[in-house]
């Protein structure tokens, strides 16, 4: 079980406050600022002229045919940026719930709106990503953060015929800095911030070192550690043994009265911090000019407590748990929890890339090997006392120290290889052809646990049993069980795919592009489960197999030597697959809900980028049909996790991106703006469980023109940047940013379950300055410098039931306070 302890929080020395309000004076930096605090030259350089690999070939963005952002390794260290969830911020029609580490493997990436389940959730899901990440060329299992990066490329529309896994909405490449030779090079890094509503500060270092071994072999190697502050205060959690928040039990306030007692509480005050390890160490050998083999290894262990999440709406009063206990009200950055929810989260990647240079063609592979195992524990009190069979859990007479964690852990190993040839450049005719493997099992669990409940039913009724009372009828339960329900999930997934882009460059200026994609697709899963309250054992199996195809079509046509327009038509495919829960009992669902289907959407595109005087644009429309929406959600009555189809979605829209210098006066700006309006286009009704052993039909409704969740109307970021000289080889940079979402909803309206759907849009900002002489380089800077709390979602669980927690149990996911910080960096 996952134990933590906040030991050694407190030993780095805290930043003057006058530190914090300098930087707010000084104007200090903005997201990813298109000028570099290095030299003017640099400050004159436009997003357009970052040169990519998404195509396969090297290519500036304003070159590619498509919809592309590209941001380079110092950008995102300016911006303060670590994680892909804080990248998109920045990134037009691309959203990432951040409700920090605990909840990355069930954070949805959204593009261009096709998302229809809630935004982020704890748990892994059951489902595929609608999105695509890769580092370098190998699809990503878990996540690493961003360090010792040379750029990440955005791509929006789906990609399966330029890549070897598909994707539904889009792709991401974070594209590592490869080893170099005959260059012996490196750059080490420390910094500290103050963060607000914390008496705890955040810290960290890191450093990378190439090293070259001989002319034709080089090594590559970085590590970066980071503590992340906490800055929610918990309250009123109830003491356990051995401070064991999954199975143990809770402590008693009065060992001598087993049935009555009540239990310990004590308060965690920055309890939501995190500890962060990661590695990579890369091999790059070319023994001639033709033949380049390079290896590498990943490693990231994240773990900590918490997330980003509040309750300022409870009052306070008497516990709904135990009427004697008095709960204090809670603020913002607070939050009423009986139990802590610790997390941990460990995952590996191994790449080995080779290519060789045939002369009309590079043959290239990549074989990766992907792993991440965590653990993500929950408080399930308030969810599952809310629901109509809670009486269940709190037993009869009701266990005054109640209490229900749920732990939720996953396992993800995958085995991907890629085999692709690309023509070189100048013919008539270009072309991209691969194939492509990839083999996955994934163990998905959740155990829900009820500590103590056991001993203290038996003491309460005088016996050994453990009788539970629901309409008057007993259920014995053994004792010494603390689990009270255990599933887990077994998935097999098998990948075999066939690619192919094709360009004919019909004139000089015009040129035709067509991609098919052939798969065949193997899926199981096995799903076993236990309840040892309601008394039943599941073991069932499902698969299926699909053979199928998407395709691509594009056209472009060269204005002149630096515009174009183009037109793309581009397909998205994501597999279905299976639930299971109990059939008959009182927690049983529908046959219905057994399966889900694949969907599917057909991406409809038009653009126009390009650099006029030195700035660099892009504008494109899009319009997407989405069929068969897949909504990883849970049933309203029993909360059994499920996967369900709506009928059809749409989202249409645009987005605009304008950077570059502004003169010769060292300023440069970075403008970014999208719309993209997703909706139901045909409702769906589907039945689920009452919870009491019937069925309700029409439980799960959507409505025609509802809006998807998690992702804005409107989006978008702007920055200013100025750098200039300070004598001699000292040069600095100021920049200053903002970027803003519109409103949008938590989760697919369910006019049958009663929750507040509407979050209001924010604007946050940021700033920095940056002095940099010979080797060093000093950056302070600071992100949310208004100190803005945001709320990016949220869970009401006032529901009609045996126990009724008013406010108690809501909670909402906020962004992070303001950070300041001062980073010091020496490159060699």
């Amino acid at each position: 079980m996952i134990e933590l302890t906040q030991s050694g929080s407190r030993h780095f020395r805290r930043l003057h406050f006058a530190t914090t309000s300098g930087l707010a004076l000084m104007g200090m930096f903005a997201p990813l600022s298109v000028a570099s605090a290095q030299s003017q030259t640099e400050a004159d350089a436009s997003a357009g002229e970052i040169v990519v690999t998404a195509s396969r070939r090297e290519e500036t963005v304003s070159k590619l045919p498509f919809t592309i952002s590209a941001y380079g390794g110092e950008q995102l260290e300016r911006a303060n940026v670590t994680s892909i969830a804080e990248l998109t911020r920045q990134v037009a029609n691309f959203n990432i719930q951040d409700n920090g580490p605990r909840t990355s493997q069930g954070a949805i990436p959204i593009i261009r709106g096709l998302n229809a389940s809630a935004p982020t959730t704890a748990a892994s899901r059951y489902f595929q990503s609608p999105v695509g990440f890769y580092l370098g060329n190998a699809p990503i299992t878990g996540s690493f953060p961003l360090f010792d990066i040379q750029r990440v490329e955005v791509l929006r529309g789906p990609q399966g015929t330029l890549y070897g896994a598909g994707s539904l909405s889009g792709a991401v490449r974070i594209v590592p800095i490869a080893p170099e030779f005959g260059r012996y090079e490196g750059v080490a890094s420390v910094w500290g911030e103050l963060v607000s509503h914390s008496k705890d500060q955040t810290y960290g270092a890191q450093a990378a070192i190439n090293i070259p071994v001989s002319e034709n072999l080089a090594l590559r190697v970085n590590g970066r550690y980071e503590r992340e502050a906490g800055f929610i205060d918990y309250r009123d959690v109830l003491k356990r043994t051995n401070d064991d928040y999954v199975s143990g039990a809770p402590i008693l306030a009065n060992p001598a009265d087993v049935a009555n007692s009540p239990g310990v509480y004590f308060d965690d005050p920055d309890g939501n911090f995190t500890k962060t390890v990661s590695a990579r160490a890369a091999l790059r050998w070319q023994p001639t000019d033709d033949f380049e083999l390079q290896l590498g290894y990943n490693y990231a262990h994240a773990e900590g407590r918490g997330s980003y999440t509040d309750n300022p709406t409870f009052a306070g009063g008497p516990s709904p748990l135990d009427p004697r206990q008095t709960l204090r009200p809670t603020g913002e950055y607070e939050r009423s929890l009986p139990t802590l929810e610790p997390w941990s989260r460990r995952t590996q990647l191994a790449t080995l890339d080779a290519s060789y240079d045939l002369g009309f063609a590079t043959l290239a592979t990549t074989l990766a090997y992907g792993k991440t195992k965590g653990e993500v524990i929950n408080d399930s009190t308030v969810a599952l006392l809310g629901v109509p069979y809670g009486v269940y859990y709190t037993g009869s007479p009701s266990n005054p120290r109640i209490v229900i964690p749920g732990s939720n852990p996953d396992t993800d190993r995958s085995f991907t290889e890629e085999i692709r040839l690309v023509s070189e450049k100048g013919g008539s005719f270009d072309y991209s052809v691969g194939v492509y493997f990839q083999q996955q099992r994934r163990n998905i669990g959740l155990h829900i646990y009820a500590p103590g409940a056991d001993v203290q039913s038996a003491a309460a009724h005088g016996g050994s049993t453990v009788p539970i009372v629901l309409g008057g009828t007993y259920v014995p339960l053994r004792a010494g069980d603390n689990a009270a329900y255990a599933q887990d999930a077994v998935q097999r997934f098998e990948d075999y795919s066939a690619y192919a882009d094709l360009t004919w460059h019909v004139t000089d200026r015009w040129q035709v592009t067509g991609g098919v994609r052939f798969f065949h697709q193997k899926f199981q899963q096995r799903l076993t489960a236990l309840s040892t309250l309601f008394l039943f054992q599941l073991d069932n199996s499902t698969s299926n197999t699909t053979t199928s195809q998407i395709f691509k079509a594009n056209t472009s046509y060269q204005l002149d030597d630096k515009n174009q327009v183009y037109a793309t038509f581009s397909q998205g495919y994501r597999r279905g697959g299976a639930n299971s829960f109990p059939l008959q009992g009182p927690v049983l669902e529908p046959i219905a809900l057994l399966t889900y289907v694949p969907d599917k959407t057909n991406n409809f595109e038009l653009g126009f980028k390009g650099t006029m005087s030195r700035l660099y644009y892009s504008i494109a429309a899009f319009y997407i049909d989405w069929k068969n929406p897949q909504i990883d959600t849970s049933t309203p009555f029993n909360l059994n996790p499920v996967v369900i189809n709506g009928e059809k979605a749409t989202s249409k829209g645009f987005e605009a991106e304008l950077s570059g210098p502004i003169g010769t006066s060292g300023l440069s700006f970075n403008l970014g703006l999208a719309y993209a309006k997703a909706r139901l286009t045909d409702g769906y009704s589907l039945p689920a469980g009452s919870g009491g052993g019937t069925v309700v039909p029409n439980a799960i409704v959507g409505v025609a023109g509802d809006r998807l969740p998690g992702a804005p109307d409107w989006s978008g970021a702007a920055n200013i940047a100025y750098a200039t000289s300070l004598g001699g080889s000292t040069t600095g940079s100021v920049n200053f940013g903002m970027d803003f979402r519109s409103n949008r909803n938590v989760e697919v309206r369910n006019p049958n379950v009663d929750t507040n759907q509407g979050i209001p849009g924010y604007a946050l900002f940021n700033t920095s300055l940056v002095v940099e002489r010979g080797p060093w380089k000093a950056e302070l800077y600071s992100t949310n410098l208004f100190d803005k709390r945001v709320r990016l979602s949220a869970q009401n669980r006032n529901r009609n039931s045996v126990l009724r927690t008013g406010t108690w149990g809501n909670s909402y996911a906020i962004s992070k306070p303001r950070e300041a910080g001062l980073r010091l960096s020496y490159a060699w």
